[in-house]
């Protein structure tokens, strides 16, 4: 069981590995254990399916309120309500057999991304240098930092504008979840931007997210100064 110290970062989709050892800590080892090795079927919507199961189980018995609040802080949320509904109807369906539809796509069966974009944006500007080493901060002559940087006057902004070690501006535009082959478009403005506003010829661009399409793979395959990045999450756990 984590311990509830442990630097547990905020995740969207239920966290399913935290729910089996919370579910077992409230006497429901049995069931957690039936779900977590479960080989049901229902489209594709494996792991989902799991959520449903194991939330079906948190509401019957009151633990949902107290599951959010250790676990889980994103199910408190608009968001998470709205995924708790999904989980509902996804588990109504399969035991409907089929009859309710769901459009919306599977979640990965594991919690590796951020809740908010603000969270993964500030993390990795605090700490350029696992994107790459000797990545900076950019900093403007007014002393306006690279962090949400706008570069016109409709208010768009850079996730983070970094400058590499060769003194090259670099556009990082930051996804929590999948990376579409649209963010291409969004990049290569502030790319032309960033040239305008510092009157420099190159610009690099850093796409990160949880996943990488194979759409946006393809868009980029042939752009110069283009780098795309997967993003994982992991938990530190400190003894007391």
């Amino acid at each position: 069981m984590p311990d509830e110290q442990s630097d547990i970062k905020q995740f969207e989709g239920l966290p399913l590995r935290f729910a089996y050892g919370f579910l077992s800590e409230k006497g429901f080892d049995k069931e957690a254990t039936e779900i977590k090795l479960s080989k049901d079927k229902y489209k594709s919507f494996d792991s989902s399916l799991k959520r449903g199961k194991v939330l079906e189980i948190l509401e019957k018995n009151n633990l949902l309120d107290e599951f959010v609040s250790r676990y889980w802080h994103f199910g408190g949320t608009d968001g998470g309500k709205r995924k708790i509904q999904r989980y509902k109807r996804i588990l109504q369906s399969f035991l409907a057999g089929g009859g309710v539809e769901e459009d919306e796509q599977e979640e990965s069966p594991d919690e590796t991304s951020f809740a908010y974009e603000e969270d993964l944006r500030d993390y990795l500007s605090n700490n350029l240098n696992v994107i790459e080493s000797g990545l900076t901060l950019f900093k403007d002559k007014d002393g306006t930092e690279g962090v949400e940087y706008p570069v016109d006057s409709e208010n768009k902004r850079i996730d983070i504008l970094a400058i590499d070690r060769n003194k090259v501006p670099v556009v990082v535009e930051l996804k929590v979840s999948r990376g579409y082959e649209k963010v291409i478009g969004q990049c290569l403005y502030y790319k032309n931007r960033v040239k305008e506003l510092l009157g420099t010829a190159r610009v690099r661009i850093v796409i990160i997210a949880r996943e990488i399409t194979p759409h946006l793979k393809i868009a980029t395959a042939d752009l110069s100064d283009v780098e795309l990045f997967e993003y994982t999450l992991s938990v530190k756990l400190k003894k007391l």
